[in-house]
């Protein structure tokens, strides 16, 4: 009883628990520590490295010679677009190509009220021709253009096609 207790109070000292701890009967605890001989004094002050000393993860940047990727002057109107660039410059009649359209409300509308698939589908083309015509790819929005176009058209027929034969089936079931 008297070793639990001077085990008890050894627990309690040290900043453990006053439970008891297990010792077998006349063990002696010996504790050492180890020093070590670079930190027996206080350490340097921090000081953080020179970011200006660093080297870069990276090459620098290369020095533009002329003009950069944005040139100086107005844009074109919004919905137009006046075709690829020549060697002889722009173009004598001036014609402009009207941007492909790029159905995303429609695609949204057709994938609520008509076809999920076919409208989710009909939403990547739409997106697709956004981001063509970022690109300033005209023949792929064109061609992404037309794909959200019949996709849309389809949703449309096929989920009015399903809700008027859904009316009709209702109608035949309760009154025949």
């Amino acid at each position: 009883m008297e070793s639990e207790a001077r085990a008890g109070t050894r627990g309690a000292e040290r900043g453990g628990s006053a439970a008891p701890r297990w010792e077998p009967p006349g063990a002696v605890v010996v504790v050492a520590a180890a020093t070590n001989a670079a930190f027996e004094e206080d350490p340097p002050p921090y000081s953080p490295p020179d970011p200006k000393s660093a080297p870069l993860p990276y090459p620098p940047f290369p020095a533009q010679q002329g003009p950069g990727l944005c040139l100086p002057g107005p844009l074109p109107p919004h919905g137009s677009y006046e075709g690829p660039p020549s060697a002889t410059g722009p173009s004598a009649a001036g014609h402009r190509q009207p941007l492909p359209k790029d159905y995303l409300v429609e695609s949204a509308l057709v994938t609520v009220f008509c076809c999920l698939l076919t409208g989710l589908v009909a939403l990547i083309y739409s997106h697709e021709t956004r981001a063509a015509l970022t690109r300033g790819d005209m023949a792929q929005a064109h061609a992404a253009s037309r794909k959200a176009q019949s996709l849309v058209l389809f949703s449309l027929l096929f989920g009015l096609f399903a809700s008027i034969s859904w009316v009709i089936y209702v109608l035949v079931a309760l009154y025949l």
